[in-house]
């Protein structure tokens, strides 16, 4: 079969051009690709990152491309349908799974560059994805040796969160660190896909807008979202009909758990019967200690339940109990997984309005206007006393995040975008030869071209009055 691409621009695979960004036609034949994603990171793990990094590999594999996954030697047992992952070497011991950084991550990010320049050459694979700060350096030092292109993936920005894991003890030296990487490490890719409005907005502020994506949405599995029960599974928590305030995912200080603690104390005044539901991810005994010592300080402990949930599908059933569910990190960089889950199961959500991309204050969400606890609350409160309300925002943000969030939509933009990142390169006329995957012809057309991409301000919406 015969492949209806563009030429290759003469433009240098480093600096891209806005010639290499013209859509493939038809939408959706590219031919079948070979993909190195690097993934810097326990996988794969029920949260943020290696969660969204899951459901891209997933759908890009669903397309019939080959997808292989280098990552460290530990994750947690979830399924991940038809993707190949290749571990380093375990040289620790260690089996837990913590977020941020470790005295072991940069032993394990040394050890992927030698593991993924053995599978880019016994797979002869086509191009590099890597995800993160730590998965870019490992990229910088693979790609000399493979000659492949880059396609960074930009999931978070240092300054907002690598002073908070406390792991250097000088909190001008991380916050030193963090300007620096910052600064250095989207440069690495030959192209750059930013995950969110703010991180495209990030991206064009480091001069990054010629060599840049538009944005790439997260996407879930909207075919296998597990439903939870809600009366039955109050009934299993203890509870009944009390208003229930949901947060679900890692609760380490960056997640600003004590915004929403705080909240709660303007919302008990308002439903003195209110509970607020943690559903962490990973058991983080250090952070459920600061949680419940705050709690203690402002009198509300027995208005707090913190749960971990044995596996990924029972921490979504369990979504369905909540009457309001919260992301309360100011300044979000990116499109909170957690927020899409919500979303997903109906649950009406409130964030700050200075983490709104691409959201509607009203239609699909309820945003705080001020980054403070008590705006935090009275806008949970302002959802709870409004029954009409909740509902609209639930049905709201549902329709939302199934137009705009759908994992196979999401591939398809991120296979063009592998398209556009290998058509200056010499070995597309190769890779343009091969034939479309034949599942990829199954599929119906799914054409997100014609829309031209978001300006970085044009999504962002407020808060109003």
């Amino acid at each position: 079969m015969s492949i209806a691409i563009p030429a290759p621009s003469r433009a240098s695979s480093r600096n891209g051009s806005r010639r290499s960004q013209r859509r493939l036609d038809p939408p959706h034949l590219e031919p079948k690709l070979k993909v190195c994603v690097l993934a810097a990171c326990p996988f794969p793990a029920n949260h943020g990152t290696p969660g969204s990094i899951r459901e891209l590999c997933e759908a890009t594999a669903a397309r019939g491309h080959e997808v292989h996954v280098v990552t460290y030697h530990l994750g947690q047992d979830l399924p991940l349908r038809g993707v190949h992952v290749h571990r380093i070497p375990d040289w620790t011991g260690e089996k837990t799974i913590k977020v941020g950084p470790t005295k072991y991550r940069p032993l394990y990010d040394f050890q992927m560059i030698f593991t993924a320049l053995r599978v880019i050459r016994q797979h002869k694979l086509d191009l590099i994805h890597a995800h993160g700060y730590e998965s870019a350096l490992v990229a910088a030092c693979v790609r000399p040796f493979v000659r492949r292109p880059v396609l960074y993936s930009a999931h978070n920005r240092m300054g907002d969160e690598l002073a908070s894991y406390n792991f250097f003890k000088s909190k001008r030296f991380a916050n030193g660190l963090a300007w620096l990487l910052d600064r250095t490490v989207p440069r690495i890719g030959n192209r750059c896909i930013p995950h969110s409005v703010n991180l495209q907005e990030f991206l064009v502020a480091r001069g990054l807008a010629e060599r840049s994506e538009p944005v790439l949405n997260f996407g879930i599995d909207f075919e296998d979202q597990p439903r939870g029960n809600r009366e039955r599974l109050r009934r299993e928590c203890g509870l009944t009909d009390e208003p229930i305030v949901l947060y679900s995912g890692v609760i380490d200080q960056f997640q600003r758990l004590d915004l929403l603690v705080g909240a709660m104390v303007p919302v008990l005044k308002r439903f003195p019967r209110a509970k607020l539901l943690i559903l962490a991810n990973i058991h983080n005994p250090t952070h459920e200690a600061a949680i419940r010592k705050q709690a203690d300080e402002l009198g509300i402990a027995n208005s707090i339940l913190l749960k971990t949930p044995t596996d990924m599908e029972m921490g979504l059933r369990l979504l369905s109990i909540s009457d309001v569910a919260v992301v309360p990190r100011p300044v979000t960089p990116g499109f909170p997984i957690k927020l899409l889950n919500y979303m997903a199961a109906q649950r009406p959500s409130v964030i700050f309005a200075s983490s709104a991309s691409g959201v509607s204050h009203g239609d699909n969400i309820w945003l705080a206007a001020e980054d403070t606890a008590e705006s935090l609350g009275g806008a949970i409160t302002r959802v709870l006393r409004d029954s009409q309300l909740r509902h609209r925002i639930a049905e709201g943000g549902y329709q939302f995040v199934r137009e705009r969030h759908d994992r196979r939509a999401v591939a398809a933009q991120l296979c063009q975008a592998y398209c556009r990142l290998l058509m200056p390169t010499r070995r597309w006329k190769e890779i343009s030869t091969r034939p479309a995957p034949l599942h990829l012809l199954e599929m119906p057309a799914l054409n997100l071209w014609d829309v031209a991409p978001a300006r970085p301000q044009e999504e962002r919406l407020h808060a109003t009055a």
